[in-house]
């Protein structure tokens, strides 16, 4: 009897060892997406235990010297991001983040796209406009704003840029949710409605969600107590786990999150339909014929869209699964329309998934908004595609 229960145990730890070594060969090949929201791991988080965990580049920290109490404007973005410091900026007349209203008269490059475009949570210096102008010696012009898809994007050009001079426009899609941002708008009618509506709802930029009245430089720096008991306070959790006291199993989770990512890739390659989305096509080819004609209207022919990747694509090591084949067939799409209305296309995706380290561009290699050295190599790889 004690012989049969000794093989047993042998046998059944050299089918574990067998198990891990599958596992981990498969996060070696395939790589792929931890498996965080399965386990009910939101990004405040992970963003708490990663700063906690890992070391911060304090250079990246506001400067205040150029802010000024009751008047700056905070947004709350760093509970999940870098987990250090939230992002400040002094607002122009509309609400978006430029530092001369003159711009709106005149400027070199207008841009646009969603909180990508914003470059949510990266302080001045560090945030993509900045950088760029620096390389290119131009003046930019910012009107992204967060939440925001194709259609809004649209809506504010027209209405912002019918009097304004300028020579570039740039036009950022990002594969995450701009698909399903269209589609929202669409069917909300926010094609057709007056402009007064978004004026009325939000002065344009949704960014200001979330967004205070700096009145404490202690505000700029992420307060995990206070938030967590807000959490512990509120009625809907939103998804959100609301005991965060035992942080031994918060470890033990993320540590089989990032394990099991590779099996999960496996999985998708029998889940994941491999189709275009018609419909996004021929709506996106609407939208993009309307923003050729009003920069047609201001004799604008430097036109570029910008296809910025989701954290989704680059952590693949194959490039032939199933939600890279996916987004592929997104991009071509984006890609074909761009050049039919005389964008040229620049393909920031193809770029950073070339890198050695695709992932150095996200806080703590989490899939979150790009990080400061993200949107460093963004504006180095868009002033050589365009200025150069």
């Amino acid at each position: 009897m004690k012989q049969i229960i000794i093989k047993n145990l042998v046998v059944l730890f050299f089918l574990l060892i067998s198990l891990i070594i599958f596992i981990e060969s498969l996060n070696f090949i395939l790589s792929g997406v931890p498996i965080y929201d399965k386990l009910k791991i939101n990004r405040y988080q992970l963003s708490y235990f990663k700063s906690k965990n890992e070391k911060n580049d304090l250079n990246f920290l506001p400067n205040l010297e150029n802010f000024t109490l009751n008047k700056t404007h905070i947004v709350n973005c760093g509970y999940q991001e870098s987990g250090i410091y939230h992002q400040i900026f002094n607002p122009d007349i509309n609400g978006f983040w430029n530092y001369d209203n003159s711009l709106y008269e005149q400027t070199d490059v207008v841009m646009i796209g969603d909180s990508f475009g914003m470059s949510t949570c990266v302080n001045y210096p560090h945030d993509f406009r900045t950088q760029l102008e620096k390389l290119s010696k131009k003046k930019i012009l910012n009107l992204s704003p967060g939440s925001s898809g194709p259609i809004k994007q649209l809506r504010i050009i027209e209405e912002l840029t019918k009097d304004t001079k300028f020579d570039y426009f740039f036009w950022f899609f990002y594969e995450g949710n701009d698909e399903k941002d269209l589609n929202y708008d669409l069917s909300n009618n926010y094609l057709e409605k007056d402009m007064t509506f978004f004026q009325t709802a939000s002065n344009f930029n949704q960014q200001t969600t979330g967004k205070q009245i700096l009145k404490s430089k202690d505000e700029i720096f992420v307060d995990y107590k206070k938030l967590r008991e807000i959490i512990k306070n509120t009625n809907s959790d939103h998804n959100l786990e609301k005991n965060w006291d035992n942080e031994k199993v918060l470890k033990i989770k993320i540590f089989l999150s990032e394990r099991l990512r590779g099996l999960n890739s496996l999985i998708k390659y029998f889940i994941i339909k491999k189709k275009s989305n018609t419909s996004f096509q021929k709506d996106y080819d609407l939208v993009v014929n309307r923003m050729s004609k009003h920069l047609n209207k201001r004799n604008v022919t430097k036109r570029y869209i910008i296809y910025l990747p989701q954290y989704t694509r680059l952590v693949h090591k194959k490039k032939n699964h199933p939600e890279i084949i996916k987004f592929n067939l997104l991009k071509n799409t984006v890609k074909s329309i761009s050049e039919k209305y005389n964008f040229e296309f620049i393909d920031s995706a193809k770029y950073f998934h070339s890198r050695k380290n695709p992932l150095d561009i996200f806080p703590y290699k989490l899939p979150n908004h790009y990080n400061e050295n993200g949107y460093k190599i963004l504006a180095e790889y868009v002033n050589k595609k365009v200025f150069k």
